[in-house]
């Protein structure tokens, strides 16, 4: 799943981040790829030891129907056409919802059985000739319960997707009406009592807000431009969801970065037909250039199928995770140039990430890691590079070896006053023509640190990929370089979790010395683990955030090293544990 989280009524007034042309048009891109919209699909989730609530099929109707308006109004106000998912309803109208006996009592599923759900769903539409996984459903599930005037939320609350298919994750509820949102009488429950109002804000929030993960869409905060019209859906808008009904504040809007990235989605536009080719994307004459408080991005974007706008989300590493990511958009004309506007920069270090999204729903993401001084002006050096940089590390990835050494090259002699830069060119190129490794039995009598990243292991397997060496497994947005804490490391050993990597010591070594953390881009939870003979030697704690910790380990008299990650107890997704520099040494030096 590509976005997962814990979400309105809307202003509509003009949206100028789109443009004035864009604006303008008030349309969806022009595209024949898609047919038929597919509609969202509906699943009552009941545990063994409860019934359906009473009256759901009609309140989930005004639920959905209500989530289906605003994302239909916040599309209009973007400046598209009010276009909105699907729902399924019979020839009277009323909403299909399919019923799933749960296999477990309420108390049998946990905040992290999304999967468990999930997979009974999954086996019981099965019988019926559904698959989910080719659908975008939302699973209301008996979950919360009351305990003394409190609402407590048992079951996973969560939603993840992409542009073709997904799954969303929420409660029902007896007191969950759209029809309740205006209601300030009391008797609602959220962190503390609250009216039903209230209650309704945050659930039927929470049921737009998962529902957009299970679109693709990621977390998003408002613009200081934007505050009068309340928050972000993909922000805290799940929060805020219908306030303005009370009079207690402005609401929740869609963004003009979410309502871009559903303008060719599936459940949107419709699903792509068979024939199209593999989607293609590349920026070209990419410049940055800082601009008092703001960055200015232009060039021309040539893919296929075309591009018709970017997204910049501006996430300031300050503040974890990306719930106060600003999104930025833009068109992209005919001919694929673009210019592109971000304001509002934070002084320290943040992170672009920059989406080009294309016709038939697909979209190229591309990363930069940046610094604001304390004046609020950007270094746009990262800006420069790190396309071309992408392109090599993309020519490598793909086999294209020769190509990948020339890009290389032209990135050391064009960056060659920025280390960084230089470094990678260099290790690139090393990556491209590996030196032999070597037998740990040859270098017994070594008296220097032996690198284990250039040794044969004797056994290796890791989570996700394959065993690598000085690179971690290449996905778009990343690279293949090492790195924690924002800082490259040219030696080391990839080991997404779950991993294992073995070496045969024969007894020749003394101490074993290595750093360990969470590659950079990557936010899961891992265990180190050093095994010798069998025996446990060291174990680290729980690791969820990107500081590199060190280890220094005894292993005098040891045959058998034994290396191993494993996931921090909730599940693998995010894992990409990797160990730094990790040396063997006969007297505990070799710093």
């Amino acid at each position: 799943m590509s976005a997962v989280c814990r979400a309105a009524f809307l202003f509509l007034i003009p949206f100028s981040v789109l443009g004035q042309a864009w604006a303008a048009e008030s349309e969806s891109p022009k595209s024949d790829a898609f047919g038929p919209v597919q509609p969202v699909r509906i699943v009552y989730f009941v545990t063994s030891d409860r019934k359906p609530i009473q009256g759901y099929d009609e309140r989930l109707d005004r639920v959905m129907t209500e989530v289906q308006r605003f994302y239909r109004e916040g599309m209009q106000a973007a400046g598209f056409k009010p276009r909105t998912f699907g729902l399924d309803r019979d020839e009277s109208g009323r909403l299909r919802i399919d019923m799933v006996q749960g296999k477990l009592p309420m108390r049998g599923y946990g905040r992290d059985d999304a999967g468990r759900v999930r997979d009974e769903v999954r086996e019981a539409l099965a019988k019926i000739g559904v698959d989910i996984n080719r659908q975008t459903v939302v699973i209301f599930q008996t979950l919360l319960e009351w305990d003394g005037g409190k609402a407590v939320e048992i079951g996973p609350y969560v939603g993840g997707g992409d542009y073709r298919a997904g799954t969303a994750w929420v409660y029902d509820d007896a007191l969950l009406d759209a029809k309740s949102l205006s209601s300030k009488e009391p008797g609602g429950y959220y962190g503390q009592p609250c009216s039903i109002g209230e209650f309704n804000s945050h659930y039927i929030g929470g049921v737009a807000h998962e529902l957009g993960h299970a679109f693709g869409l990621p977390h998003d905060c408002q613009r200081k431009a934007d505050q009068p019209r309340g928050s972000s859906l993909m922000g805290g808008g799940n929060h805020t969801y219908g306030q303005e009904l009370r009079g207690e504040g402005p609401g929740t809007f869609l963004s003009a970065a979410s309502a871009m990235l559903l303008a060719c989605s599936q459940p949107f536009a419709g699903r792509q037909n068979a024939g199209i080719r593999r989607p293609a994307c590349r920026l070209s004459e990419f410049e940055a250039q800082a601009a008092g408080n703001s960055i200015v991005l232009t060039g021309k974007v040539v893919a296929e199928p075309r591009a018709f706008g970017i997204i910049a989300y501006d996430d300031w590493k300050k503040i974890p995770a990306d719930y106060d990511a600003v999104g930025w958009t833009c068109r992209v004309a005919d001919d694929g140039r673009f210019r592109l506007d971000i304001g509002e920069l934070r002084p320290g270090e943040s992170q672009l990430r920059l989406r080009v999204c294309r016709t038939d729903g697909t979209s190229q993401e591309y990363a930069f890691d940046y610094t604001v001084d304390d004046s609020g002006k950007a270094d746009v050096a990262p800006f420069q590079y790190r396309i071309p940089l992408d392109e090599a590390v993309k020519a490598y990835a793909a086999g294209d070896r020769q190509r990948a050494a020339s890009l290389a090259g032209q990135l050391q002699t064009k960056f060659a006053n920025t280390p960084e830069v230089r470094r990678k060119a260099i290790h690139l190129r090393s990556l491209v023509d590996p030196p032999t490794l070597k037998s740990l039995a040859d270098l017994a009598n070594s008296k220097e640190p032996v690198s284990l990243s250039s040794v044969k292991y004797r056994d290796a397997s890791v989570g996700w990929g394959r065993p690598l060496a000085d690179q971690v497994l290449v996905e778009p947005p990343g690279q293949c370089f090492l790195q924690v804490g924002g800082q490259f490391y040219e030696y080391g050993l990839y080991a997404h979790a779950p991993a294992s990597y073995e070496f045969e010591l024969a007894a020749n070594w003394k101490r074993f010395q290595t750093a360990c953390g969470l590659q950079d881009g990557h936010d899961g939870s891992v265990v180190f683990v050093v095994q010798g003979d069998g025996r446990e030697l060291f174990r680290s704690d729980t690791i969820r955030d990107h500081k590199l910790r060190t280890v220094d380990v005894d292993i005098a008299g040891v045959k058998g090293l034994k290396l191993l990650v494993e996931n921090g107890g909730d599940g693998a997704s995010g894992d990409w544990g990797v160990w730094i520099e990790p040396r063997l040494t006969k007297d505990g030096g070799g710093q």
